[in-house]
């Protein structure tokens, strides 16, 4: 009776002591998934997700990780400082020969959060190919892993022909959303494959919201059907923003377009449709834009326009365009009636730009405007915000 007791208690006795065996704190994989993701420190990851990789039942997540690891190592130049280079290739390599569907979908996930390492985890499905661009064109159109989505397009484009057949699939497929085919088509025109033409056309015939057959006029003009011109030109006046966007984004790639007809759709409410013609009147060029260029910087737009201004300002500056513009945009600042201080700021920010400083610099002798901007910088301006740039052009103007 005491063996049959006996013999429970040693298999008790000897579980317990196989479980005293088991790693104690964190497991491989998070330690290296934490160094990876949280820090960016491939070489220490490596060293834990590749014994994770042996020790995991579920293979994909260490798999997934150390792929990442590698192409972050290589992108960062570690694996070069530390003599891992070589072996950092070759893995990088084979292990994305053996991307498997499952595989990446999970790199998806572990890169839909931004991180130090997302830019090269993604790089790792543009050199998949195919196989990947299938993968995002679906991730795209079913809306999974929105937060990736301006990267799927940048993606696209760097694969270019290897993902177009699919690209053209989607666009004629009825369950893809207008606004995924948006994108598509606008990946097309970067991609800039004439193979896209005829697919195109044909798509024109089909029924579709005007947002979407001027996009694809667009991009037909970009892959060399200038008879789509005038059609773009027209869609600046169209009553639907997202028409009138679309044919003002195609404005800087339009040849021989009237300057006139730009400075006249400034006019236009919408701040995407004005940043796209400012970017615009930066490659068709006209001293009578001036005016409105200035004017976009102390109006009600947003930030990106005004920013658009400020650049396209500078080229005309840098020729020979904005003869004055320093004096002018001083007098504007000094003289008090710019009462938003950010508007100020673009203002300052404009001075700043090497062309208006040598403007400034080449009449000191007739006007002191360096002097004037240090009067109103010490006795009127209150914003910290515009007293510290207007300092470092003060500075800079010494």
């Amino acid at each position: 009776m005491k063996k049959v007791v006996m013999i429970p208690l040693i298999v008790l006795l000897i579980t317990s002591l196989g479980c005293e065996t088991k790693q104690k704190g964190p497991s491989h994989l998070s330690v290296g998934k934490s160094k990876l993701i949280d820090s960016g420190r491939a070489l220490e990851a490596v060293e834990h997700l590749e014994k994770a990789e042996q020790e995991e039942v579920n293979k994909v997540e260490p798999r997934v990780l150390l792929l990442i690891a590698y192409s972050h190592g290589l992108a960062s130049g570690s694996a070069k400082i530390h003599g891992v280079e070589a072996k950092f290739k070759n893995q990088r390599a084979q292990r994305i020969a053996e991307l498997t569907d499952t595989e990446m979908k999970n790199l998806l996930q572990v890169l839909s959060t931004k991180s130090r390492v997302q830019k090269d985890g993604l790089q790792l499905l543009v050199d998949k190919g195919p196989e990947a661009a299938a993968l995002i064109l679906e991730s795209l159109s079913k809306g999974r892993y929105p937060g990736l989505h301006t990267n799927f397009t940048e993606m696209l484009v760097q694969m270019e022909t290897a993902g177009l057949d699919m690209i053209l699939e989607k666009l004629t497929d009825e369950t893809t959303p207008a606004t995924v085919k948006v994108k598509l088509v606008r990946v097309l025109a970067e991609i800039g494959d004439e193979k896209a033409i005829a697919a195109l056309k044909s798509l024109q015939k089909a029924p579709m919201a005007p947002a979407l057959a001027m996009e694809i006029s667009t991009t037909l003009y970009q892959l060399g059907e200038e008879s789509y011109k005038t059609e773009l030109i027209e869609g600046l006046s169209h009553s639907d923003v997202d028409v009138r966007r679309a044919a003002a984004k195609a404005m800087v790639s339009i040849s021989e377009v009237s300057p006139k007809i730009l400075i006249e759709k400034l006019q236009d409410s919408d701040a995407q449709v004005v940043t796209a013609l400012v970017e615009a009147l930066a490659v068709h060029r006209d001293a009578a834009a001036v005016d409105a260029l200035v004017n976009i910087l102390t109006s009600e737009l947003n930030k990106d326009a005004k920013q658009a201004a400020i650049d396209t300002l500078e080229v005309y500056g840098e020729n020979k365009l904005a003869r004055g513009l320093a004096k002018r945009i001083t007098t504007l600042l000094t003289g008090g009636t710019v009462s938003n201080a950010e508007n100020r700021l673009h203002l300052v920010q404009l001075l700043k730009r090497e062309p208006f400083q040598k403007q400034i610099k080449a009449i000191k002798l007739i006007d002191d405007l360096d002097y004037k901007l240090y009067e109103y910088y010490q006795k009127v301006e209150k914003s910290e915000l515009v007293k510290t740039s207007l300092k470092q052009l003060l500075d800079t103007l010494q």
